[in-house]
C-alpha cells in the first residue's frame, strides 16, 4: 500500500507499509504510527526501537517478511486463530526462538492471511486455464451453528500426471436448498475459475435438488459412491428387527458412560486395573451408518471391561448379554469391508471413479460367502438386506459409460474388475469403437490419389480428368472409397491397440495407474479423473 512516489524520497519506506491514508505500520514491530504526509514520526520511531536495525539495510526487513511468511503458513495449514499472536504462551516461545522478531498484530496477520488468499488464488486460477478436462464434487453442508454451505472441489490431472485438487469455494447458503439457486451457484464458480466446456463429470450426493441442479447444468451426473454405500447399509440395519433393538440398548450403555462422569472415571479405572488401552466408548449418529459400526466395535471390544464398571455402578442400565454380543460380533463381520471401502475411497489420493465397479464386485462377493458361513439369524437377515439393496442401488452401475471406460481403462483392473463379464465384453467393444472415432478424428484429410490414365483407353481417360470436361464423374465415389479406407485402418488400429493393451497382465493393485499410462502410453494421452476417464488426441 505504500505510496510510490514516496519511496524514491526516503529509505523510511522499506521499513513501513501505508495501511490507511492516514496510517502507517513498522515492517520491523507492527508498531501504528499517524501519518501526515512526511516520515518524521516514521524516523524518530525507527531509529528509537531499532537503531540497530537501521544499520543492517534491507536484511532485517527480508527476515521480518520470511518470518511473517512463516507466521501466515502456520495460521493457515493448522487452522489457527488470528488471536495466536496475542497468547503469552506463544510471544514467549517466539521471542526465546528470535528476540528480533516482534509478531505482528491481529489486524496485520488477518490482513497478510488475506493477501495470500488472493495471491494462491490468482495462480491457482492460472492453472486452470491451462487444464483441458476436470471433474467437480459439490456438497451442500451445515456448520455446527446451523450455517448451511455449499462446497464445489475441482479434479484434474496435472502435468507431471498426479490428481490435483482446488477448491472453487465454499459458498455461504442462506438462500432455500433448491434447485435453481444452487445451479446459479455452481454456474457463478464455473465461470470465476473458467471451467466452462471442461467439465467432464460432476460428483454429488442422490439429493433431489443436487441431481435437479446438475440436470440443469447440461453436465454428466454420477453419484457419489461412499455416500450410496452409507445409504445403503444404513436402509440394512434400519430393515433388520433384532439389529434395531440391539442398537437402541447399545446406545443406552454408551449415552449413560458418556454423560455421567462417575461412570466414565469407573470405565478407566476397571481398564487400568485389566491393563487395558484406556478407550472412550462411541455413540451412534444417525446420519452415518459408519458411526453404528465404530460404536458395536467398540463396545465389543471392550465388553469385559463395560461390564465389570457397570456392575459395580448404581444404575438402571442393562449390559449387553452375551447373546447380544455374539449377534454385533455377527453383524460386525458383515459391516466391515462396507466400513473398509468407506474409509479407503475417503483417503484415496489418487483415481477414484475406477474403484467403484470392481469395489461393488468384492463386496457383493464378500456378502454372498459370509452370509453361507454365517449361522446367526440376525446376521443372516442383515446380510440378505445388504444384498437386496446393493443390487437395487449398484444394478446398473457396469453399464454407465463413464465407470466402465474408468475401470477398463485402470491397468489394475481392467476386464476382471467386473462382476457380469457380459457387460465387461460390450465395454471393450464400446472403448474400441470410442478409440476408432479418435483415430478418425486425429487423421488428416488426405487427397484422393489419382490412377494413371493408359494409351488403350483415351476416352475414359479424358473422362477422369476434371479438367478436360469441367466435372469429376468419379468424386462422390472416390471420396466414399477414400473413407471406407480410412474407416477400416482406424478400427483395425484401434482393434489391435486395445486387445494388446487387454492381453498385458494387470499391474499391481498398490501401482498408481497414471504412472503407468505416462511410461506406457502410445498414441493417445489418457486423462482418468475423478468419476470419469476422457481421452485427448495429441496434436
Amino acid at each position: 500500500m505504500e505510496p510510490a512516489r514516496k519511496r524514491g524520497r526516503s529509505e523510511m519506506w522499506d521499513h513501513f507499509n501505508l495501511i490507511a491514508h492516514d496510517k502507517v505500520q513498522c515492517l520491523v514491530c507492527s508498531t501504528e504510527l499517524k501519518y501526515h504526509g512526511n516520515t518524521s514520526s516514521m524516523i524518530r520511531h525507527f531509529t528509537a526501537k531499532h537503531g540497530a536495525a537501521v544499520n543492517q539495510g534491507n536484511t532485517n526487513v527480508d527476515r521480518k517478511r520470511e518470518l511473517d511468511g512463516a507466521l501466515v503458513n502456520m495460521v493457515v495449514k493448522d487452522s489457527q486463530p488470528f488471536s495466536i499472536v496475542d497468547d503469552c504462551g506463544f510471544k514467549e516461545l517466539v521471542a526465546l526462538l528470535d528476540p528480533k522478531y516482534t509478531l505482528p498484530s491481529r489486524r496485520a496477520l488477518k490482513e497478510m492471511v488475506v493477501k495470500r488468499y488472493e495471491e494462491e488464488k490468482t495462480k491457482a486460477k492460472a492453472v486452470m486455464q491451462r487444464v483441458e478436462a476436470v471433474s467437480l464434487t459439490a456438497d451442500m453442508w451445515t456448520s455446527i451453528n446451523m450455517d448451511a454451505y455449499l462446497a464445489v472441489t475441482c479434479h484434474y490431472v496435472d502435468d507431471s500426471a498426479k490428481l490435483a485438487t482446488v477448491l472453487l469455494g465454499v459458498l455461504p447458503f442462506p438462500e432455500t436448498h433448491t434447485a435453481v439457486n444452487i445451479t446459479a451457484a455452481m454456474r457463478s464458480l464455473m465461470e470465476e475459475w473458467g471451467t466452462e466446456g471442461k467439465v467432464t463429470s460432476i460428483v454429488t450426493d442422490a439429493g433431489a435438488n443436487m441431481v435437479a441442479s446438475v440436470r440443469s447444468l447440461n453436465l454428466r451426473h454420477a453419484l457419489c459412491f461412499a455416500h450410496s454405500l452409507n445409504l445403503v447399509v444404513k436402509k440394512s440395519l434400519d430393515a433388520t428387527p433384532g439389529l434395531q433393538d440391539l442398537r437402541t440398548r447399545a446406545r443406552k450403555v454408551v449415552a449413560f458412560f458418556k454423560t455421567s462422569t462417575t461412570a466414565k472415571e469407573k470405565l478407566r479405572e476397571v481398564q487400568e486395573q485389566m491393563n487395558r488401552p484406556v478407550l472412550k466408548l462411541i455413540q451412534e449418529v444417525d446420519t452415518r451408518w459408519n458411526s453404528t459400526y465404530l460404536m458395536l466395535q467398540r463396545l465389543f471390544k471392550e465388553r469385559q471391561s463395560v461390564g465389570a464398571a457397570l456392575a459395580t455402578l448404581k444404575t438402571d442400565v442393562k449390559p449387553l448379554s452375551s447373546e447380544d454380543y455374539e449377534t454385533a460380533d455377527a453383524c460386525l463381520q458383515l459391516l466391515s469391508p462396507f466400513f473398509q471401502a468407506t474409509v479407503e475411497l475417503s483417503e484415496e489420493k489418487r483415481v477414484s471413479g475406477s474403484k467403484i465397479i470392481p469395489m461393488t464386485k468384492m463386496l457383493m462377493l464378500y456378502l454372498y460367502d459370509t452370509i453361507g458361513k454365517t449361522s446367526h439369524d440376525t446376521a443372516t437377515l442383515l446380510g440378505q438386506n445388504m444384498v437386496s439393496n446393493m443390487q437395487n442401488k449398484f444394478d446398473t452401475t457396469e453399464s454407465q459409460t463413464a465407470l466402465t471406460l474408468s475401470t477398463l481403462l485402470d491397468p489394475r483392473f481392467k476386464t476382471i474388475g467386473f462382476y457380469n463379464q457380459v457387460q465387461a465384453a460390450a465395454s471393450v467393444k464400446r472403448l474400441t469403437a470410442f478409440c476408432t472415432q479418435l483415430r478418425k478424428n486425429a487423421q488428416p484429410d488426405t487427397p484422393t490419389e489419382e490412377q494413371p490414365s493408359t494409351s488403350a483407353q483415351p476416352a475414359l481417360a479424358n473422362v477422369d480428368n476434371p479438367s478436360s470436361t469441367g466435372l469429376n464423374l468419379w468424386e462422390t465415389l472416390d471420396r466414399d472409397a477414400s473413407e471406407a479406407r480410412k474407416a477400416r485402418n482406424a478400427t483395425a488400429d484401434a482393434t489391435v491397440e486395445v486387445q494388446r493393451y487387454m492381453t498385458d497382465p494387470p499391474l499391481e493393485r498398490s501401482k498408481d495407474p497414471l504412472a503407468y499410462w505416462v511410461a506406457s502410453i502410445k498414441g493417445y494421452v489418457w486423462i482418468m479423473s475423478r468419476g470419469c476417464a476422457c481421452f485427448r488426441v495429441p496434436a
